[in-house]
């Protein structure tokens, strides 16, 4: 019987049976394609990521920047003493991040903890124009928004590994 897929040991994303190399991250696949995986190997790469959709990045972007535009812009026009300045305002942005990326690798079809954290650094750029925007006296330096951000996308990936152990082994969802 002919392999039709070949699952790469380094990502654990699903290739051609022809492949050389893995589509997602470029590991040579010609010594991988005669063995099988046991059921020990399968649990332990239960987590390891399918493959990289950038349809999810641009979605937990977008859900990035919504859930900023109510904690960051909407809420201090409502609350006045509310103002999210400097490090809070790093906070706030840290935490919806997390929720954010458990919320997307939840709803995704696989494996996903990469895309929430890429569309975590592409919203770290208007996420810190916004907040030296409004700095007028918890003014922090360029580098410790940088920095806050680097580690918000980190938090995201933590989110969405907890995201991840929260939909369990269920099916994949179209």
């Amino acid at each position: 019987m002919a392999v039709e897929e070949i699952i790469c040991a380094v990502c654990g994303a699903n290739n051609a049976a022809n492949s050389q190399r893995c589509s997602s991250c470029g590991a040579r696949l010609e010594v991988l394609a005669t063995e099988t995986l046991d059921e020990d190997a399968a649990y332990a790469q239960r987590f390891q990521q399918d493959g990289f959709q950038w349809k999810w990045v641009f979605v937990s972007f977008g859900v990035y920047m919504a859930l900023q535009a109510v904690f960051l812009v909407a809420l201090g026009m409502v609350v006045t003493s509310y103002d999210p300045q400097g490090l809070p305002g790093l906070l706030i942005s840290a935490g919806i991040w997390f929720v954010g990326g458990m919320g997307v690798a939840y709803m995704t079809p696989g494996k996903t903890f990469m895309e929430p954290a890429v569309g975590a650094m592409l919203a770290v750029v208007p996420t810190t124009a916004w907040l030296m925007h409004i700095a007028d006296v918890y003014e922090l330096p360029f580098l410790a928004y940088i920095v806050g951000g680097l580690l918000g996308a980190m938090v995201t990936m933590l989110g969405a590994f907890f995201g991840e152990m929260l939909k369990g082994d269920k099916p994949a969802r179209a």
